[in-house]
């Protein structure tokens, strides 16, 4: 049940149990990149969220004056990269006066985490339970980073503290629910409800389930919900100068964004095509990001928390899974930012998971040299960071990291051109499996049994 339960949930990042042949380069190839990367390597002396942050400064001059900064995983259940990108999350806010932390999660429930960090009250551990995502971050390790931003914003002023966002699409029902309430609210009569909107279809906020709902729907009531969101934003336009009067301007921004979300969600959900999902999904999440940048973050740079195939800046490949390649959230927002956006990936070698942990038993061997994550592991150095821009200055090394790459991504592989993809690169040598809460063990056993 538990491993079904756990492939479901893997496909919000397009990905399947598949197989990937390993590209070429050859020994001699790889030899060359694993030697630049090994003079090159910025070696991270601890993972502990708690240790002093000097030896990240080396990554200072490479992040720059960037205004989003994507930091990536191979994996979203990796308790060593939650670790280390817990510590980068710190660096960069602590020393580099980042003040946005913008997660892969739905934008109306990262309101509660937003209210928790800067206020200060409320339970953590419970918070992250409702999430809609809280299969992905309801673990010990992200409890410990949200404390630990928690405590930083007690001690600065207001407009200093660490905001939290989230930028899915895939749980809108929320954020179009509070829609509804306001223009109940003020007397604006939008002909609309729940079930005309499809809220019905979203309950559990599981999302790879409301897209087995809307599977059954019938062509009228498909075309019913659609119907339902155009006319939703047209009320909310048409109302604009009554909402703002009523609430405020930025009130009437922030109820729009969720209508629009909600409607990306429900065209996301439309279709039956896992290439054509994938791709509105990531325009959703690229414009909710950007939104975010425009109307919250302000002159703050901003943190941009995902897994490495929402945050590359480059085409992939999943052989088996989709046809062609596939574009994700990165590539629009390089597009938006330019240089102003930056995308680290993650990558590691080996490890082992255990079976009484979703997703069951993973055993990770070491890959061959002409992957990208088994090329890293012969660097014999870990943790470490990586400028793949500054191998530029190595012929043989360019040339290496200019050819499509296997990379691990969650259950399968992916092919991604590291150049093209990511500006730097972490590695971690050998991963555990982050430690979920007792609440999110509870809840994914219980829906483990309903599938």
């Amino acid at each position: 049940m538990a491993d079904s339960m756990a492939r479901l949930v893997w496909l919000s990042v397009l990905v399947g149990v598949v197989s990937v042949l390993g590209c070429g380069g050859g020994a001699s190839g790889s030899r060359a990149l694993v030697e630049w990367a090994s003079d090159n390597a910025i070696e991270i002396d601890s993972l502990d969220l708690s240790a002093p942050t000097s030896d990240l400064d080396a990554i200072d001059p490479l992040i720059g004056s960037a205004r989003l900064v994507g930091l990536g995983e191979s994996r979203h259940d990796t308790r060593e990269q939650l670790a280390l990108k817990g510590r980068l999350v710190r660096h960069l806010i602590e020393d580099l006066g980042f003040r946005t932390l913008i997660l892969e999660e739905s934008t109306a429930h990262a309101e509660a985490f937003d209210r928790l960090v800067r206020s200060g009250d409320g339970d953590p551990g419970i918070v992250l339970n409702q999430l809609a995502g809280w299969y992905l971050w309801d673990t010990e390790e992200m409890l410990e980073l949200i404390e630990w931003i928690r405590d930083f914003n007690r001690l600065q002023p207001s407009d200093r503290q660490v905001g939290i966002f989230g930028n899915d699409i895939t749980a809108p029902a929320l954020g179009v629910e509070q829609v509804l309430e306001v223009l109940d609210r003020l007397g604006i009569d939008a002909g609309l409800d729940a079930q005309t909107l499809g809220l019905d279809l979203h309950e559990g906020d599981f999302w790879p389930t409301t897209w087995q709902r809307y599977g059954s729907l019938s062509d009228d009531r498909r075309a019913e919900i659609t119907g339902g969101y155009e006319r939703l934003i047209d009320v909310l336009k048409s109302h604009q100068d009554e909402i703002e009067t009523g609430l405020s301007e930025g009130a009437f921004e922030r109820l729009l964004l969720l209508a629009e979300i909600g409607q990306s969600g429900n065209a996301m959900f439309l279709t039956t095509d896992r290439k054509e999902g994938g791709t509105k999904r990531e325009t959703g999440m690229s414009h909710t990001t950007l939104w975010i940048l425009d109307h919250a973050a302000g002159d703050q740079p901003a943190i941009l928390w995902a897994h490495n195939l929402h945050v590359a800046t480059g085409p992939f490949r999943m052989p088996g899974l989709a046809e062609g390649d596939l574009f994700p959230m990165g590539v629009q927002l390089e597009s938006a930012l330019g240089d102003d956006y930056i995308a680290i990936g993650g990558s590691f070698s080996r490890g082992h998971y255990p079976h009484d942990l979703p997703p069951g038993e993973r055993v990770f061997e070491e890959p061959s040299a002409d992957v990208m994550d088994g090329a890293l592991a012969r660097v014999r150095r870990s943790p470490f960071i990586l400028d793949l821009r500054q191998a530029e200055t190595d012929p043989a090394a360019r040339a290496w990291l200019a050819q499509p790459r296997e990379w691990t991504a969650q259950d399968a592989d992916a092919l991604l051109t590291p150049t093209e993809s990511f500006d730097l690169v972490y590695f971690v040598e050998e991963i555990s499996r982050s430690q979920p809460s007792s609440l999110a063990l509870q809840r994914f056993h219980a829906l483990s049994n309903q599938h």
